[in-house]
């Protein structure tokens, strides 16, 4: 797999990241755009830290906006196919 484009992100706790793009999309059923990204952190288990949020446009660039609970089952099997998809 090729380098993953990177981008900045403003965490919660107010502090800028580069942070690397794996996925982005657009649900037909909700007509908004989803970035899943990973700032190469890695869990208790030793596995890699993904991140998801909504993305809009706006004039400072892009703004990341948490998933609404009602959608989050649809993000979710996105990230299983995907993941399916790379095992095979």
């Amino acid at each position: 797999m090729g380098e993953l484009q990177k981008i900045k992100v403003k965490k919660s706790n107010g502090e800028e990241a580069e942070a690397e793009v794996i996925l982005c999309f657009e649900l037909e059923k909700t007509g908004k755009n989803y970035l899943i990204y990973t700032f190469n952190e890695v869990d208790a288990q030793k596995m890699a830290t993904i991140h998801a949020s909504t993305i809009k446009e706006n004039e400072n660039g892009y703004q990341l906006d948490t998933i609404p609970d009602d959608e989050w089952e649809m993000v979710k099997e996105i990230m299983r196919e995907m993941i399916r998809s790379e095992e095979k």
